[in-house]
């Protein structure tokens, strides 16, 4: 005893090995490169003769919306689309984006003519041919508003973010971080002279669509209630693990009979591959094209899933959804809608926005019987879905 007495403990603390430089350091190089390419394309807008109002409805006959991302930035668009065409009563109506994006539009009564973005950019018959060309892009990326600059319509017009501004000759809106991606919208409409109304997204399906997905559904057995899970997501921090949906499926399934329908889009056939592994309870729906997506999604009552592009189409079609949101900024992406239900951890990091994350405690502390919760409440109390909407 005495002996331990007069000995000296030393205790040494490691700290764990930061995993994150590399996206720490690729965030420091990209803002570096905007804060270097902001000057630059400032100057250049000076040197360009910019418009001073917004031109009125009988001037503009012909309308180019560039929406050059992924497929819930197109949902969340939607809704200004039905803006536009009810204060240009008389353009057309033309949408260049990704053929998924895209897709979302069929049927939609806000848009004329739907042209496919790819690689080579804006095709060459469409240079010259607008009065008003508009992008959507709510961001510092450059790509849309170079494809505007580059479409020669005589308005042209975007959000101001890191000198892309320049590529606009009519004054548009700050694309403030703070603001939420449908008030931007709502924003940019305004700045076109335009009263915005329609505050929630807006997709539609045809009743020949939803009929052929009340076949898929039920080849698969699947009754009423119906629960459509997404269990991707654009990037890896964006996903609750598929473990997690698994042990939920299984409660659902037990206690309200419902019929769990697992959706995955590309590259995404793992996920639910390790689901359906570890419940029996899960029903795999398969590839589908966009519209198939869409018309499924339509004849379900509920969705439940990451925030990713299958939630917001999901919202824009009035379904009731329950959504786990880990790094994203719910002030400028999570759903609004009344019968949307949002689970997330308000940590010190969060939101962080980031791509990866080495401890990803914001989702994984969301525990199943959570969302089961939420789940639970939001069947019970369902809204009438939109007829073929």
């Amino acid at each position: 005893m005495s002996a331990l007495h007069g000995a000296r403990v030393r205790f040494e603390i490691r700290l764990p090995r930061d995993r994150m430089i590399p996206d720490r350091l690729r965030r420091l190089v990209r803002r570096a490169l905007l804060s270097a390419r902001a000057p630059a394309l400032f100057t250049l807008g000076l040197l360009r003769w910019r418009r001073s109002a917004p031109p009125s409805p009988s001037r503009v006959g012909r309308i180019l919306v560039v929406r050059a991302d992924r497929l819930g930035d197109m949902a969340l668009t939607a809704a200004s689309l039905l803006d536009l065409r009810r204060h240009f009563k008389n353009a057309e109506i033309t949408v260049l984006a990704p053929p998924a994006p895209l897709a979302l539009l069929e049927a939609h009564p806000g848009v004329d003519r739907r042209v496919p973005l790819g690689a080579a950019g804006l095709p060459r018959d469409l240079v010259g041919r607008f009065d008003l060309a508009i992008d959507f892009t709510p961001d510092a990326a450059l790509r849309g508003a170079l494809l505007v600059n580059r479409s020669r319509a005589r308005y042209r017009i975007g959000f101001g973010a890191a000198g892309r501004q320049a590529c606009f000759n009519l004054k548009g809106p700050w694309a403030d971080p703070a603001r939420h991606v449908v008030d931007l919208n709502r924003d940019l409409i305004a700045a076109l002279g335009a009263t915005p109304v329609a505050a929630c997204p807006s997709l539609y399906v045809t009743a020949q669509e939803k009929g052929e997905a009340q076949s898929r559904l039920a080849g698969l057995g699947a009754a009423s209630p119906r629960v459509a899970l997404h269990p991707g997501g654009h990037y890896p921090s964006q996903r609750w693990g598929p473990e997690r949906f698994a042990d939920l499926i299984s409660e659902l399934t037990g206690r309200t009979g419902a019929a769990c329908i697992v959706m995955a889009g590309p590259g995404e056939d793992d996920l639910v591959r390790r689901i359906c592994a570890a419940t029996p309870d899960a029903l795999a729906l398969g590839a589908l094209p966009v519209r198939g997506l869409m018309a499924c999604l339509a004849s379900c009552d509920l969705f439940i899933g990451n925030n990713s592009g299958p939630l917001h189409v999901a919202t824009a079609l009035g379904l009731p959804t329950v959504s786990l949101m880990g790094p994203t900024d719910p002030a400028r992406f999570s759903p609004r809608g009344p019968a949307d239900r949002v689970l997330r951890r308000d940590l010190p990091c969060s939101p962080c926005d980031r791509g990866r994350c080495w401890h990803h405690t914001c989702l994984r502390a969301i525990e199943p019987e959570e969302v089961l919760r939420e789940a639970e409440a939001a069947l019970a109390s369902r809204l009438v879905l939109p007829e073929a909407r």
